[in-house]
């Protein structure tokens, strides 16, 4: 008698879960994991064209695709284009053009340059010591 009882035990499945595939099958509640899914790299790209237009969230796009949110975003990682390197996306300049700029810098930069010579004139007049000719203040 007690071996039909070990039998009975070591052919019982987990509490919930469906006896063959207990980590891919859904149990009866509906819970757990599902079965795996496999998508190619044109579905992969689209969800993420979708996910990129911003006018839904990518957990939106996710659900109306069926996705986890999870993978969308890591299919994010892999297929969204990339920033160009220095920031946003600059357009193409002529030489006359990057000439012009560079002129105006340079004009700027003189301007900044007697700004911070007159400040700093000021700041040391400001700084002095009131002279003898000069009333003082008392209290």
């Amino acid at each position: 008698m007690p071996q039909e009882a070990t039998k009975q035990r070591s052919t019982r499945s987990a509490p919930g879960w469906e006896r063959k595939g207990i980590m891919k099958d859904k149990n009866k509640e509906g819970k757990g994991r599902g079965k795996s899914r496999w998508f190619d790299e044109t579905f992969k790209r689209h969800a993420v064209d979708l996910s990129m237009r911003g006018d839904r969230t990518v957990r939106e796009v996710a659900e109306s695709l069926g996705v986890n949110p999870t993978n969308l975003y890591q299919w994010r990682g892999l297929y969204a284009p990339r920033p160009a390197p220095g920031g946003g996306e600059q357009p193409e300049r002529t030489l006359a053009q990057a000439e012009e700029e560079n002129r105006d810098l340079r004009a700027q930069v003189a301007r900044l340059r007697e700004r911070e010579i007159v400040l700093k004139k000021s700041l040391g007049i400001l700084s002095e010591t009131p002279e003898s000719g000069m009333p003082r203040f008392k209290r």
